[in-house]
């Protein structure tokens, strides 16, 4: 019985260690060269942008020192929404990776694995987890938490991209929101 017991946790933590965190797909945030989950089809219902959120991305620089690490907080209300998602990427002028984006919490946000989309883009994505989806009080988001560490040389502007969803938790691909936001911020001079 004992050995039955050990079979099962080490089947059980096995299955939990290598269970899928769901978040959005990859090349989805916005960017150049990227779509949205309304242009690829996984949420519709609602044209981009229709202004009925309020997003909060907070954190980011005007300016940013090389090599520094910088704290990006993401939210978003809107009425009647009852589950919520987001992707962010990270690239310069050409659309080439600037930066390490990293999780803060990795319960909440996670680091997409670059073995689908690699031969495609360098540019890192960081999403959201399963367990971060459902509203944390009606129509709003819970707070997403990710760090960016600046390039050590600071020579090109960074531009942000961000995609977020207000879904309606109906289980089907209509009626949710997608919206986008971008941000430049340049190299801090002396």
């Amino acid at each position: 019985m004992r050995n039955l017991s050990i079979f099962v946790l080490i089947l059980i933590l096995s299955m939990t260690a290598f269970a899928k965190k769901k978040g959005a797909p990859a090349m989805t945030s916005g960017a150049p060269g990227d779509r949205t989950c309304l242009t690829s089809k996984c949420h519709a219902g609602n044209e981009l942008n229709t202004d009925k959120a309020t997003i909060l991305v907070a954190g980011l620089p005007k300016a940013y020192t090389p090599n520094e690490i910088y704290e990006i907080t993401l939210s978003l209300q809107q009425v009647d929404a009852k589950k919520f998602g987001f992707i962010a990427s990270a690239a310069d002028v050409d659309g080439n990776a600037i930066g390490t984006l990293m999780s803060d919490d990795e319960t909440k946000t996670q680091v997409l694995s670059d073995d689908k989309y690699k031969s495609r883009t360098n540019r890192q994505y960081v999403s959201h987890t399963e367990k971060a989806i459902n509203a944390s009080s009606k129509g709003s988001s819970p707070t997403w938490k990710l760090t960016w560490q600046a390039p050590a040389e600071g020579a090109a502007t960074s531009n942000f991209y961000f995609a977020f969803n207000a879904a309606n938790g109906n289980k089907k691909k209509t009626g949710d929101y997608i919206y986008t936001r971008s941000f430049e911020v340049p190299v801090a001079t002396d």
